[in-house]
């Protein structure tokens, strides 16, 4: 295993930097030297990273550790396998799997993960009950795994963010960071200060030295060998000065992550910043120690003025002694004069020191260590930290509180942003909206976070307010897809055609491979009303991501407009079987419906539809004139009612809650609403031939005749067949007891106002349809 080793590293190291061609041969060199668990699977990853997950299935077959049987389910998964998934998890076929303790006993550190693979399973097998049980369990081992959160809110669920994203114990996180060299570091026994340099702690770092190192790399200062001399110190200067994290006395984490106080007093020279490495032995330790140390106390030269002179607001461990490492390359660096070539000498010369004798160097090696020593002990008696950390065992537990206030940062952030998520899936917007604004402001000005507030605003019909924001995701991140679907929605609505133009064409230019670019493509053809070229392209969308529900609910509209209705129901039957909780794709089945005159089920269906999205207005709207067409009159204003609760303003709620008040014969209450209607949209035709109507239930002639000439002015071609059936009651077939119903009818047109469907009857109607 010696001689593999290398090998191994070798194969990881082109791993990590893309060369997956070179890292497969490379494997398939090793698997063939050496016919193991280990080399099959680190074949196996090689052609899964590559984008091979066939390959890397025909080698893992006859694999039973759990590394490999993990990476089996993943290639599984991909594989559209999903029964084989699940058995090679659980063991057994599907809905007969053994208990999921069992499967986090089996996989060790990895058991949340594989837990994710079998809620994903489930989910997609339509085994909601147990998918959530094994997300929930994923997210306890792990509370990082953000996809099952997310998850979990989109299948309807609830889960407390406080809990979700709660802080692991100290046993469990090596679910959350895999192998922890602290907790590894804590089991091993205490050792005395003075057997620092001790032979059997010569492969050991300790907790501190962990601790410094990491602090070091985390501010993008590198941490130096005692045999290493930065070739320019000032870089170090530089970089300490310009991060805020020292200079305050911090550890270098985040805001947002949780800002740590280091439990450090000093730092005594910082241009010589140095951290022991375990590869050198002891005598090279002792040797260049002594060397330091000699070197300090016989030569005055190499005093620099940075080392006279501390660096305030620094600290560094006070178990760790920094001493100045200075060479002979160095000096040119450190001399209280310039050197430079063909250059003469100050007129002030300094002597040459005389070297000492090999007796005296030793002696004053002697003095030189035991001095550094007491200087170490009377340090860390002085300093309360060094009272703290004075023991191995004591260090180990401080560097573990670092570790885990650090989680709980970033836990905290993660609480903060599911919270709005959370608000956002139930469809509580305004909420999602504040919440979301409660975030750090540079968490919440990245494309992420603004896609959700975009989409939160489009919810409840604000689409300017959705564009603003889709535009500044834009700017901020001109690569970003995601969400873009949204964004070309909301341009339709609002019909700006050169908008929804070049956003598409940058999608085109940026990824023809997602589903994102294909709908903005389609959005746009349907807004120039190409319906034939808007199938096309919602089509390409489907092909390029046969997952993703939105494009099959666009495809569906689509068909509606061209009167495929039975293509229109198989597209959101398929959005519906991706994602259940659809409610878009409810709403569409039960818009075919109602144009079918199935109204029960139409009815139906804007009721599941309703259950998803309980706020909103336009399906209670639909669902109020489904209702007046059952005859059911009460509901249908109980319904209507509510819906104006939501939105007093909205002009559809109040057009079809006029029309239900005269259905019912409660004409003076309906004229009222008429009255304040004809203020919000005051140049609305089908608004006074309701109201003409009205006039004519109640015998008044003459302002009947008034409405209809109004509506005849504002819409010559749209209203004249309503008002001649009007006026002529003979030529019309409709009961007139169900007038109110036959309004309905005539406002049906304006419902609904989705992509790919126009909305004749007046633009100021239009604008106030949801966007679906």
């Amino acid at each position: 295993m010696l001689v593999q080793e290398p090998v191994q590293a070798a194969i990881w190291h082109c791993l990590n930097h893309y060369a997956y061609n070179d890292a497969i041969f490379l494997a398939e060199r090793l698997r063939a030297e050496v016919e193991s668990d280990e080399t099959i699977w680190l074949l196996a990853t090689c052609y899964y990273r590559s984008g091979k997950p066939a390959q890397a299935y025909a080698i893992l077959k006859n694999s039973t550790s759990p590394q490999c049987k993990f990476l089996m389910a993943k290639c599984c998964l991909d594989l559209q396998k999903l029964s084989e998934a699940e058995k090679v998890l659980t063991g057994d076929d599907l809905g007969r799997s053994r208990s999921l303790d069992d499967v986090v006993k089996e996989f060790g550190d990895v058991a949340a993960f594989a837990l994710m693979l079998i809620a994903t399973v489930c989910f997609s097998t339509e085994r909601l009950t147990r998918g959530i049980e094994a997300s929930r369990k994923a997210l306890r081992l792990n509370p990082f795994l953000w996809s099952m959160y997310e998850e979990l809110c989109r299948r309807g669920d609830r889960p407390d963010p406080d809990k979700c994203f709660s802080t692991p114990s100290l046993d469990s996180l090596h679910h959350v960071t895999g192998s922890n060299p602290f907790i590894s570091y804590a089991n091993q026994q205490e050792q005395p200060a003075n057997q620092v340099l001790e032979p059997s702690l010569k492969n050991i770092s300790t907790p501190m030295q962990i601790v410094n190192m990491s602090a070091l790399c985390m501010s993008g200062v590198r941490a130096l060998s005692p045999d290493v001399t930065p070739l320019a110190p000032t870089r170090i200067k530089r970089t300490l000065r310009c991060n805020p994290v020292f200079t305050n006395n911090y550890s270098p984490i985040t805001p947002s992550f949780g800002v740590i106080p280091l439990a450090l007093d000093y730092l005594s020279d910082c241009d010589s910043i140095s951290s022991p490495i375990n590869t050198l032995t002891e005598a090279n330790d002792q040797k260049v120690l002594a060397k330091r140390l000699l070197r300090k106390e016989s030569s005055p030269l190499q005093q620099t003025k940075a080392a006279n002179t501390p660096l305030t607001g620094v600290v560094a461990p006070p178990s760790l002694h920094v001493q100045p490492n200075v060479r002979r390359s160095s000096r040119l660096f450190t001399s209280s004069y310039n050197v430079k070539e063909n250059t003469k000498s100050p007129s002030r010369k300094f002597a040459t020191p005389k070297s000492p004798s090999r007796k005296t160097k030793s002696r004053l090696v002697k003095q030189a260590l035991a001095k550094n020593f007491e200087n170490n002990e009377k340090n860390r008696s002085e300093s309360p930290v060094g009272q703290v950390i004075g023991s191995g065992r004591t260090t180990s537990e401080y560097a573990l509180n670092l570790q885990r206030d650090s989680l709980e940062g970033l836990l905290k952030l993660l609480r903060d942003i599911g919270t709005g998520f959370l608000y956002l899936s139930q469809y509580e917007c305004q909420k999602a909206i504040d919440a979301l604004r409660k975030l750090p402001e540079h968490h919440y000005n990245t494309g992420w976070v603004l896609c959700l507030v975009g989409r939160a605003y489009f919810e409840i019909n604000k689409y300017d307010e959705t564009q603003r924001i889709f535009e500044r995701v834009r700017k901020l991140e001109p690569e970003r897809t995601t969400a873009m679907e949204i964004h070309s929605t909301a341009l339709w609505h609002l019909q700006k055609e050169a908008a929804l133009s070049q956003l598409a064409a940058d999608l085109v230019a940026l990824d023809k491979h997602c589903p994102q670019t294909w709908c903005a493509v389609g959005n746009c053809h349907s807004l120039q009303k190409e319906h034939d070229l808007a199938i096309k392209f919602f089509q390409r969308a489907v092909q390029v991501d046969p997952n993703f529900a939105y494009a099959y609910t666009l495809l569906g509209h689509e068909y509606v407009v061209t009167e495929e209705l039975e293509k229109g129901m198989s597209s959101y039957r398929t959005a519906i079987r991706l994602d259940p909780r659809h409610y878009i794709a409810w709403y569409g089945m039960g818009m075919i419906y109602s144009k079918q005159e199935k109204f029960q089920l139409a009815e139906f269906h804007y009721q599941r539809a309703l259950s998803i999205n309980p706020r909103s207005c336009v399906l209670m709207v639909h669902i109020g004139v489904v209702q007046l067409q059952l005859m059911k009159k009460d509901e249908a204003l109980e319904t209507l009612d509510k819906a104006i609760a939501l939105e007093p303003n909205n002009p559809l709620c109040k057009f079809h809650r006029a029309s239900a008040l005269a259905a019912a014969n409660r004409n003076a209450e309906a004229l009222t609403e008429l009255d304040e209607l004809k203020e919000l949209v005051p140049k609305e035709s089908l608004v006074f031939y309701l109201a003409g109507k009205v006039h004519k239930k109640l015998g008044n002639t003459h302002l009947a005749l008034m409405h209809f000439s109004w509506a005849t002015e504002l819409d010559p071609k749209g209203a004249t067949n309503q008002i001649k059936e009007a006026i002529e009651p003979g030529m019309s077939s409709t009961n007139p007891d169900h007038s109110g119903a036959e309004g309905d009818n005539t406002m049906e047109e304006l419902l609904p106002s989705t992509p790919g469907q126009e909305t004749p009857g007046g633009e100021a109607m239009q604008e106030t349809d949801e966007s679906f």
